[in-house]
């Protein structure tokens, strides 16, 4: 399905696809937080992380400087402060020890990805299109892979947020390229693979775990049935890891 023939360029998302290969946030969080609190409520939860999210948007919480971690923390601040009022007794200790395990886990993702990246630049050209909160340059300076992306287009930045397709059509013109000559790779089939191929893009879908699957269910190890007819009708490419890539791409 992929056409390998005209492709210069590979717009990569990073929330869900670099920084944690195919898991929503909210499957990353959830875990930790009931270590913390055993038998914490998935649903419960996902309304905690929906409420952050909210918050995040309407309000400028989140600096330009700020680094992942601190992004974690002040999201963290916010969950507690929802499961709170829900009569679960959340504390700082809490807080922190799921900011440091998070934010480690996002590094070794990261650094674990640059090395494919760093393949793909030998042959294509690398860009990221990204919802993101105004701090994305500063994140990735502080994973260590910010020269890795020659243009970053950040939703925060450029007033377009995904789904909306303009995202991705500004992301390819950031390179000074139609969007057909471009792959978008993400997480997301109604966020990033839709919108993506809508104007013109190809598109390779991480499938893991989003936001629809219940927190704490099991990881998809093969690709099911259902997901290969979704990635059919979307004429998407459907991986299960960043580092099918090099093979997918014929590296």
């Amino acid at each position: 399905m992929l056409d390998t023939n005209n492709i210069q360029a590979l717009l990569f998302d990073f929330g869900g696809t670099i920084d944690t290969g195919g898991l929503h946030w909210v499957h990353v969080l959830y875990p930790l937080w009931e270590q913390r609190h055993p038998g914490l409520d998935p649903a419960l939860y996902q309304k905690a992380f929906a409420h952050g999210e909210r918050s995040l948007a309407k309000e400028k919480i989140i600096q330009q400087d700020d680094t992942f971690l601190d992004l974690l923390e002040k999201k963290l601040a916010i969950q507690a402060d929802f499961l709170k009022q829900q009569a679960i007794a959340c504390t700082i200790r809490d807080q922190k020890f799921i900011a440091d395990e998070a934010y480690q886990q996002a590094l070794d993702n990261c650094q674990q990805h640059a090395g494919i990246l760093k393949l793909l630049r030998q042959k294509y050209r690398i860009a990221m299109v990204s919802n993101f909160y105004g701090n994305l340059g500063t994140v990735l300076q502080d994973f260590g892979i910010r020269d890795l992306f020659e243009t970053v287009t950040e939703s925060a930045v450029v007033g377009v947020k995904k789904p909306d397709p303009k995202i991705w059509q500004l992301g390819a013109q950031s390179l000074g390229l139609a969007p057909s000559a471009t792959v978008a790779i993400g997480d997301s089939l109604t966020k990033d693979m839709t919108p993506a191929t809508q104007i013109g893009c190809q598109g390779i879908w991480i499938i893991g775990k989003g936001w629809e699957d219940t927190p704490g269910s099991v990881y998809p190890a093969i690709i099911s049935p259902e997901a290969k007819q979704q990635a059919a009708r979307c004429q998407v490419t459907p991986i299960t890891a960043l580092g099918q890539l090099e093979t997918l791409l014929a590296l």
